[in-house]
């Protein structure tokens, strides 16, 4: 029988891999704890409050925070975020020294059990601590498991001993400090050599880390602790529950300026109310650091920062009329406190939030926009880093090319087009006037589309490009302008009344 392809031919092409916008919902509490938590395990994931309670128990100030953080609704974790605790080291770590370890390479039962089945007199050299140990008969013919072949080795070893964990035969040396030391296994002088079966020879991709001597890490700065917490898990708000100093929040606003992260924090002295360059509060405001949001709390209540942070990070970007404002949303499980009328214009001055009553019995958030409003910093957080993103997939999904044509430009701006409606549709931008000198392109067709979209995409003609930049295969450059929706936070009312 003739086949097709004598007549036909068909190839799949298929479709690059995208990359992930970043998670705005993933939040993070720093704490100074050490326990579960330290400086060679920086971070856990959490999505209940019974999970913090179960690492760091019930009456710690983690349980606290955690209680609050979860008992705001909606909540980051039923939008798909989660909340880490980070580990900042406050004070000297004393660090307990380590056994030497030899990790394996990942083996499978299916493909190793057959083969040590068949072996009765299994053996390798190893040196543990300096000594070489000749482990002879080994005798795998009764091991069903990886678990029992594990055994086997551990009771013929005298120095060390033998597990099998995560896929891999795990040897730990049986002392500490930096003496404790092993080599890959090697074959002996008699017996089936079984090194490489096991994934413990030196050419396997089997790892050794030597034993290290005791050790003292000196202590970091709040700085350091949530930078390294950082590195590992990409959140994009965060507190402290150690009380910040004056000189760290402004280090804190700085950094998180620089790395894209809603920072939290509780001001609770008479003197954050005051404009002058000796308030951190005053100078991060004039310093335009808005991704720290600073909040007020007479009695020192910092748990309010996880209160507000977990309510704050619940929009889904991705939703129709998802977005909100702060304003006049109710923290749980948190107490609002009465503030005097000086008080509240004061705090709305140099950009404090308060959470406070109304009639007497209501709680509800006052936001200050003196810093910038909470809403705005974090949609538009969502929204530079949504343009990146579906930007890069764009150029990296393309099966071919995008040709540096117009029609190829075309496609380009399409594409961003569709990630600014995204966020029409969700409530962050809207239709209106262009209140702004500023403009580009053609200024009837850029009012236009600020008119009756909310949004406006433009690039020069090719024809207007530079060369160089043309010869650099790069786009002209791309210029967008949005249109705010915002939020109505008051109102002036006027009553005409007629006997």
């Amino acid at each position: 029988m003739a086949d097709l392809s004598n007549v036909v031919t068909a190839s799949l092409i298929e479709a690059g891999v995208s990359v992930a916008r970043d998670n705005m919902n993933v939040t993070c509490i720093m704490t100074s704890t050490e326990g579960i938590l330290n400086s060679s395990n920086r971070y856990e994931l959490y999505s209940t409050a019974q999970e913090v309670i179960t690492d760091f128990g019930s009456t710690s100030p983690e349980a606290q925070f955690a209680n609050v953080f979860f008992a705001q609704s909606p909540n980051p974790v039923d939008v798909d975020g989660v909340l880490v605790i980070g580990f900042w080291r406050a004070v000297d770590e004393n660090v307990a020294a380590s056994a030497a370890i030899l990790t394996g390479e990942q083996v499978t039962a299916n493909a190793t059990i057959p083969v040590l089945q068949s072996v009765s007199d299994g053996s390798f050299d190893i040196d543990i601590d300096g000594v070489t140990e000749n482990i002879s008969s080994l005798d795998f013919r009764t091991s069903t498991t990886m678990a029992e072949v594990a055994t086997v080795i551990d009771t013929a070893l005298s120095g060390a001993t033998c597990a099998y964990t995560n896929q891999s035969f795990v040897i730990t040396s049986s002392t500490t400090g930096a003496s404790s030391t092993l080599t890959y296994t090697t074959a002996g002088a008699s017996g089936t050599y079984v090194g490489i079966s096991l994934g413990l020879d030196a050419n396997s991709s089997s790892v050794i880390v030597q034993g290290a001597a005791s050790s003292i890490l000196s202590a970091e700065t709040k700085v350091a602790g949530i930078t390294a917490v950082k590195a590992d898990v990409n959140f994009k708000g965060s507190c402290f529950i150690d009380t910040t100093t004056d000189q760290e929040s402004k280090d804190l606003a700085t950094w998180g300026q620089a790395n894209s992260v809603m920072q939290y924090d509780v001001f609770s002295d008479a003197t954050n109310l005051n404009v002058s360059v000796t308030n951190p509060v005053w100078e991060i405001k004039l310093a335009g650091q808005t991704n720290y949001r600073m909040l007020y709390s007479k009695a020192g209540n910092r748990t309010l920062a996880a209160g507000y942070m977990a309510r704050n990070h619940t929009v889904l970007f991705t939703g129709e009329n998802t977005s909100q404002t702060m304003h006049l949303k109710e923290i749980k499980s948190v107490a609002a406190e009465s503030y005097t009328q000086t008080e509240i214009d004061a705090a709305k001055t140099v950009g404090l939030d308060i959470y406070t009553i109304f009639k007497e019995t209501v709680p509800k958030l006052l936001t200050s926009g003196a810093n910038g409003f909470t809403d705005d910093v974090y949609n538009l957080m969502a929204y530079i880093d949504a343009v990146q993103t579906d930007a890069f997939n764009i150029l990296g999904t393309t099966t071919t090319k995008i040709p540096q044509t117009t029609p190829g430009l075309n496609n380009l701006l399409d594409g961003l087009e569709a990630t600014s409606q995204g966020f029409v549709t969700a409530g962050v931008f809207a239709p209106g006037t262009w209140t702004l000198n500023q403009r580009f392109g053609d200024v009837d067709t850029f009012n236009r589309n600020i008119e009756e979209k909310g949004f406006y995409w433009y690039a020069i003609p090719l024809s207007e490009q530079p060369q160089s930049e043309r010869d650099d295969r790069k786009t002209p450059v791309l210029q967008n302008a949005v249109k705010n929706a915002g939020a109505f936070h008051s109102t002036n009312i006027i009553i005409t009344w007629n006997r």
